[in-house]
């Protein structure tokens, strides 16, 4: 179809454009034929060296396609690790909380493009996708437009379906379930960690009891809660440390430490050393 100016759609959506753009349309039916359509696509490029923990601590947390250009990696994800190396293409559902590890020698380096997935029933577990250089030189493609204009943007939702279509096939089916009390909790948890919390707050919040929430965690996460909101606070007491010149005190009470001595205890069991040898060694 051709839009000029503007166009008011059947499902009410305006389009604007500056001079006449052909726009691939895509019929949405979701609740009666099963279709999937994505929205707020977007891109990102992560660039580290030697190593980085990586937080997926966003409210609102989209699907993600990632190209590995550089370094390994492993993604942290229900209690499961999924290990990633250069060149692998890696598919992760949205809606679940997902963190990850990277080394580099000394260059890491993904893309991602993200986008909410919008369907009737779509049962995919993160994963590494089978793939080739084509696939690989789309993800880079609808990246580049994506930081364009408009009708560059237009352009890159194009290639994504055509790239979605592509992979939804190599994609391996899940049974996996997301329990919505403990996506509630996390939820709580990754917009208050760096305040005083208790499980007993996150249980209340969730309408549970405390022992309900241990479970959860414990069953899907593999770890308690406590452990859970911790891992938070060291991998953002991480990226002072390699970002920032904060002094330990600071960076202690930054990421919701109350006591030093605590934080350097708790820093040192989830990396193996104090955060001054850290900082050193970054």
């Amino acid at each position: 179809m051709i839009y000029s100016v503007y166009h008011i759609d059947r499902c009410g959506a305006i389009w604007y454009t500056l001079k006449k753009v052909t726009i691939l349309q895509i019929e949405v039916n979701i609740l009666q034929n099963n279709d999937i359509f994505a929205s707020e696509l977007s891109t990102t490029r992560h660039y580290f060296q030697n190593y980085h923990f990586c937080r997926g601590n966003s409210s609102k947390r989209k699907t993600r396609i990632g190209l590995i250009l550089n370094g390994s990696g492993t993604y942290i994800y229900l209690n499961q690790k999924l290990k990633v190396s250069k060149g692998d293409v890696v598919f992760i559902p949205e809606n679940v909380y997902c963190y990850s590890e990277w080394y580099g020698e000394p260059d890491i380096e993904v893309v991602y493009i993200s986008c909410f997935l919008h369907y009737e029933s779509f049962k995919y577990g993160a994963q590494v996708v089978a793939t080739d250089e084509d696939i690989k030189t789309d993800i880079l493609q609808i990246s580049h437009l994506l930081s364009k204009d408009f009708e560059a943007k237009l352009e890159a939702y194009a290639q994504f379906y055509r790239l979605l279509k592509i992979i939804v096939k190599q994609l391996k089916p899940s049974d996996f379930v997301i329990d919505t009390t403990l996506q509630t909790a996390i939820e709580y948890i990754t917009g208050n960690w760096d305040k005083n919390i208790f499980v007993a707050d996150i249980a209340r919040h969730c309408c549970v009891s405390e022992s309900t929430m241990y479970h959860l965690f414990q069953q899907n996460l593999g770890q308690t809660p406590i452990r859970f909101i911790n891992s938070i606070r060291i991998n953002i007491a991480i990226e002072y440390l390699e970002n920032r010149n904060y002094s330990i005190a600071k960076i202690s009470d930054l990421v919701g430490f109350h006591s030093e001595n605590h934080f350097r205890k708790v820093f040192f069991d989830f990396t193996g050393m104090t955060p001054s040898t850290f900082r050193k060694h970054k």
